[in-house]
């Protein structure tokens, strides 16, 4: 059975709100406990608050930070990186598939630290400042 029009304009709605929904979330760290924007476009991050960044590897998107699609990443006992995932090659946003950081555009590959693997790109996605004081991360 085919949906008559109604039917269509409410799923139709419905899906344009989630995905809105889903990047107003997506570019607002405030939505997140322990996550916190600041007036000057930084982002402070109380990494002990953020279950993603209990262990090593672990990942939290931050949304865009100045502008920059950003996310940090653990990668030692107390150690953290920000990273553009802004693809090097075509400016695509990297996803991350929970063990690497990959491009939908053309497929390149980088490894959770950002390190360059495979594909077109050529080189590894770029730092975004961030320095670790009390364990509050400030980011951009």
């Amino acid at each position: 059975m085919e949906p008559n029009r109604r039917q269509f304009l409410t799923g139709a709605c419905a899906l344009l709100g989630a995905g809105l929904g889903a990047a107003l979330l997506a570019d607002s760290a405030d939505a997140a406990t322990g996550i916190k924007r600041k007036k000057n476009g930084q982002v402070e991050v109380t990494v002990a608050q953020i279950p993603g960044l209990e262990n090593i590897n672990g990942v939290v998107n931050l949304g865009t930070v100045k502008g920059v699609p950003t996310a940090v990443v653990r990668t030692g006992a107390a150690t953290y990186t920000a990273l553009n995932l802004r693809c090097p090659h075509a400016g695509v946003t990297a996803r991350d598939t929970g063990s690497e950081w990959l491009c939908p555009a053309h497929g390149s590959q980088f490894a959770l630290d950002g390190a360059f693997i495979s594909g077109p790109a050529g080189r590894a996605l770029a730092p975004v400042s961030a320095r670790l004081n009390r364990g509050i991360l400030t980011v951009g």
